[in-house]
């Protein structure tokens, strides 16, 4: 019998959602806003970590906030968080609401959200639906590590035994790793970016049950019309003769911003004419300040509005971060006709095709100063790449419509549909 009501889908980002809110966040918003536009059979709720006021998008699509368990923000004594979630076991606020919907979506497998749905799901034959939005296992290793360092800095050779020889970094994101594993197992479907997703996943659901979930685009706040050279330069106090490389994300060592700390400064003490706007906040902020000095623009928090004016007004996106699942601010930087230097340890370039308007950077900061400065004196390159970006997005970066209309409703559906026939 078909459904005789638009189908009912619970998201669940186990995320506080804030202007500030990273990549994952941002992508369930703009998933929002698309089912708000279109016209589908589908009603859409999606749940977010913390306090706030739930919203609505549009009518078939609301914004809901649950206040976490036991938040991470909790443990103060660590020194070192990346972001905000919940620890708990089990949502009892979020499992009373989840016997409502017809097919669940985790968008993590392993905090609070995921656990609660994953025990609803089988209770009440809801079929559960995944996707992989953040490397929770490689962030486990680099924050793990960066943890003990902090805290055994009086103790150096504690430190090195708890990282070297009991391998904590490398223990703790294996057992990341099992969550997940686990977690998988009590979906129908996966749905994934990366290749290394996609065999993770295949080989526990089998390649009929993994699918892909692309990254759109808003072409509408991104784009070259956005360009604004003259202002750029003027607002953000940067020399004419400059090249203006940009980072966009939290600033921390997830996103190995050291890296591209030591890489500006290289470059710019072998004569590059380099100078670097940092799109963000985050624990290095003060780093970053205090080693790069005149050469560098800590803009905090930018407004997506903003943000678009700067991919399209810049010379280069720097894409330093080697944990990276899909990146949005690639795809944005593209779709301006901003050219990108990305980490070869990221994966990130197959993801475009190997598109010539990303260049890969091999790992270290002597490759990254290289490329930076290099890019800095070829105006030439510049220019390429930023017409190759203009040309690839055209016709290769798919909009938000066609995510929800192409990659989500069909499993959705097809998900539903599958379990009312095995009931």
């Amino acid at each position: 019998m078909p459904l005789q009501h638009p189908l009912r889908v619970a998201a669940l980002v186990d995320l506080p959602r804030s202007p500030a809110s990273g990549g994952h966040v941002k992508c369930w918003e703009r998933i929002a806003a698309a089912v708000a536009a279109g016209n589908w059979p589908l009603d859409l709720t999606i749940y977010f970590s913390g306090q706030g006021d739930d919203e609505g998008v549009g009518k078939p699509v609301r914004l809901r906030h649950l206040p976490p368990v036991f938040s991470t923000a909790r443990l103060k004594f660590l020194p070192y968080m990346p972001d905000t979630t919940d620890l708990a076991p089990h949502h009892p606020a979020l499992a009373r609401e989840l016997g409502q919907y017809d097919v669940i979506h985790t968008t993590d497998g392993f905090f609070a959200f995921a656990q609660t749905a994953a025990r609803i799901s089988r209770r009440h034959r809801i079929p559960l639906v995944t996707s992989f939005h953040t490397d929770t296992p490689s962030y486990a290793r680099i924050f793990t590590r960066k943890t003990i360092e902090t805290m055994t800095q009086r103790w150096p050779t504690l430190g090195r035994h708890l990282i070297h020889t009991w391998q904590l970094p490398d223990r703790q994101a294996a057992s990341m790793e099992r969550k997940l594993a686990a977690h998988i197992r009590a979906c129908r479907y996966a749905m994934v970016t990366r290749p290394e997703d996609h065999e993770v996943a295949e080989k526990i659901l089998g390649a009929e049950r993994v699918k892909p979930l692309r990254l759109g685009i808003d072409k509408t706040m991104f784009g070259p019309h956005r360009a604004d050279r003259a202002g750029v330069l003027c607002d953000y106090r940067i020399a004419p003769e400059r090249s203006v490389a940009l980072f966009v994300g939290r600033v921390d060592i997830g996103k190995n911003i050291y890296t591209l700390i030591e890489a500006v400064e290289q470059a710019v003490a072998e004569g590059a004419p380099l100078h670097l706007i940092v799109a963000g906040v985050g624990p290095a902020e003060d780093d970053v300040r205090r080693r790069l000095g005149p050469h560098v623009t800590l803009a905090g928090y930018v407004k997506p509005e903003e943000l678009a004016r700067l991919y399209a007004s810049i010379d280069v996106l720097a894409l330093t971060s080697e944990v990276e699942i899909r990146s949005m601010v690639g795809g944005e930087a593209l779709v301006s006709g901003c050219p990108v230097l990305v980490s070869a340890k990221s994966n990130i370039a197959p993801l475009y095709h190997n598109t010539p308007a990303m260049q890969v950077v091999t790992g270290g900061a002597a490759a990254w100063a290289t490329a930076l400065g290099n890019f800095a004196r070829t105006p030439d390159t510049r220019a390429r790449m930023r017409q190759t970006a203009l040309d690839y997005s055209r016709d290769h970066l798919p909009s938000w419509h066609d995510i929800v209309a192409e990659d989500l409703l069909p499993v959705w559906q097809r998900a539903f549909a599958e379990t009312k026939r095995s009931s």
